[in-house]
């Protein structure tokens, strides 16, 4: 078992309880780690960092911000998949996070990264992958802010996944 299955296995049970993305409308193109993690040595490890909502609308050609206001003091990724997983089993076994943290050049020691933006198909974020390629994605430092240009077709639907906490979901709706 690599570390991040083993972070994961460990984490992500807790944070599918932790509930729904905050109901508090975004800041216009912007999507927002937020959330935090407790642990408790020998007791528990609770992960309840989520993206502030679920779905956000986004003009095709628009720049939108990602920033980590999130208190687990980890990275996040905004990669997309052609499906979102919708068990729990899905999302543990996240078959795309591999490749996605492959396509970073992830050093699985440090966190760090060798890209931080991967482009799957052409400029900008337009290009979900599958269970064994990655799609666009983009690398988010802990307190971090990054932008990338939504080059999808108005009528797209972009799912996304954070490769690295794979129970953060949710999808962009190209207008």
């Amino acid at each position: 078992m690599t570390y991040r299955s083993a972070a994961v296995a460990a984490l992500g049970v807790f944070a599918i309880a932790a509930g729904p993305a905050s109901a508090a409308t975004p800041k216009k193109n912007t999507i927002t780690a937020v959330g935090g993690m407790q642990v408790k040595a020998n007791q528990y490890v609770q992960d309840a960092q989520h993206w502030d909502a679920d779905s956000y609308d986004v003009k095709s050609g628009d720049t939108v911000t990602l920033r980590d206001k999130s208190t687990g003091g980890q990275p996040h990724s905004l990669s997309l998949v052609k499906k979102l997983p919708k068990t729990a089993a899905q999302i543990m076994g996240c078959e795309a996070c591999g490749p996605l943290m492959a396509a970073h050049e992830a050093n699985p020691e440090t966190g760090e990264v060798g890209k931080a933006v991967v482009e799957a198909g052409g400029d900008g974020f337009d290009t979900g992958g599958d269970k064994t390629a990655a799609g666009d994605s983009i690398y988010l430092p802990p307190k971090g802010k990054v932008s990338f240009k939504v080059t999808a077709k108005k009528g797209t639907t972009l799912n996304f996944i954070c490769a690295v906490h794979p129970w953060m979901i949710g999808t962009i709706k190209v207008k």
